[in-house]
């Protein structure tokens, strides 16, 4: 994937330009230019400056007077990693050379809406009509297909034609639909690896009207399996998580969040709980290192975070929110692996203590014969409630800072296509809308 800037997407302020620069009409958000609110510049900050900016654009092309465009240029530096401006029906793309822009939302013409060079100056920009929408697009030089590099937006693709299986996402701020972004990569010196990291953005995250909206955030271990990717997984699919959240936000069921996923490394299993003094280096990396850097990158509301994995992405999801329940206020392990290291974790709840923490265990399989980690889970379950934790049944839970969500699916199998059925579950159980 790329590795793209994002600390842009932190901080959408709201506001407008001068009131004699634009006679656009308010955006879907409701913003009616009228202030200069960025930093000097003439337009908002962030998405809240769309129409202002494109506004600009059209006065600066019409006159191609060189102050404005002068000011155009820079308006569009302020936003260099925020890929497409949309606003009122219309969208504006900044390329570095002149390309075709062709997408869903022009039924992928290769004609239809171009990057031009500015009044002769070498600022590339297209404008055009965009219905609202969550529209894939790339760009087209007239022989190669490509992501746009200023737009931190993707999605997964699996049409065959599509080689690298990923597009640009232009998504409007009215669109009912949240997207996927990729954050700034993590590296540790201690275990010496990096990892790639994405975020889901809930719907509306760009919109002006939320410019100032802070959100809920959960970690989830294994990142690439996660998400939509249809070729992922061994065959299984992901877990299709930001379509789950897509879904059970719009139905009222999960409050909007933001979900960040970092990718496991080559040392997985070691990481994740088969080496006990490798899992505390990954930890300490996950705690003030990993999830520092990728919070402040989106709008945090500043409360603790929850964890989520599956399999030993659960064991250490676990291990996590009981070692820094400072930092965690929930964990999530679907088919946890409990039994590394002689069910260390196990024996080790005595010592962890009862914590403000609240707890999501499920699995598939059978209990007798202990399949998909069964017999372990209960264990787990049974010996967290020993002290104290109070146990309920998914889907009747109730969030508390000591409730445990417990969940059996007779026979599920321990893969992501499993994992994906129950999403659900712990997904209305951590973040129920309010």
């Amino acid at each position: 994937m790329r590795t793209l800037q994002l600390s842009l997407f932190a901080s959408l302020a709201l506001g407008a330009c001068d009131p004699g620069s634009s006679t656009e009409t308010p955006d879907a958000g409701g913003e009616t230019p009228d202030a200069p609110t960025d930093g000097g510049l003439g337009c908002p900050a962030g998405f809240a400056g769309a129409a202002c900016v494109i506004a600009l654009h059209d006065r600066a092309v019409t006159d191609c007077d060189p102050q404005l465009v002068t000011e155009l240029r820079a308006e569009l530096e302020a936003r260099v990693m925020l890929g497409p401006l949309w606003a009122g029906g219309r969208a504006l793309l900044r390329t570095a050379t002149p390309v075709q822009i062709a997408g869903g939302f022009n039924s992928w013409s290769t004609t239809e809406l171009a990057s031009r060079a500015v009044c002769g100056s070498d600022l590339m920009v297209a404008v055009g009509a965009v219905a609202s929408g969550y529209w894939p697009y790339k760009l087209f030089d007239g022989q190669t297909w490509s992501l746009d590099a200023r737009n931190p937006a993707f999605a997964y693709d699996d049409f065959t034609g599509n080689p690298d299986g990923l597009n640009s996402i232009l998504n409007t701020p009215d669109s009912g639909r949240g997207h996927l972004v990729e954050l700034d990569r993590a590296c540790s010196t201690a275990l010496d690896n990096c990892r790639e990291v994405t975020a889901y953005l809930p719907p509306g995250y760009a919109a002006p009207a939320n410019g100032a909206t802070t959100y809920p955030v959960l970690f989830m271990h294994d990142g690439q399996n996660v998400w939509d990717d249809h070729d992922c997984c061994f065959g299984h699919t992901g877990w299709e998580l930001n379509v789950a959240l897509d879904t059970e936000i719009a139905a009222g069921r999960v409050a909007p969040i933001v979900v960040i996923a970092a990718e496991h490394s080559a040392a997985r299993n070691n990481e994740y709980g088969l080496s006990t003094q490798t899992m505390m280096t990954f930890m300490q990396f996950q705690v003030a290192e990993l999830q520092p850097k990728s919070l402040a990158q989106v709008r945090w509301n500043g409360e603790r975070v929850a964890v989520a994995g599956s399999s030993l992405g659960g064991l250490v999801a676990m291990h996590l929110a009981l070692t820094y329940p400072q930092t965690y206020s929930a964990s999530a392990a679907l088919s946890g692996a409990f039994w590394p290291n002689g069910n260390a974790l196990r024996s080790q709840i005595p010592t962890y203590g009862k914590q403000p923490v609240a707890i999501y265990l499920d699995h598939g399989g059978n209990v007798a014969n202990n399949s998909d980690g069964a017999g372990d889970t209960v264990a787990v379950r049974d010996a967290l409630d020993g002290i104290g934790w109070q146990v309920s049944t998914s889907p009747s839970c109730s969030l508390t800072g000591d409730s445990i969500c417990y969940h059996s699916e007779p026979g599920a199998t321990h893969d992501e296509l499993a994992w994906k059925a129950r999403t659900w579950r712990f997904l209305r159980f951590l973040f129920p809308a309010s």
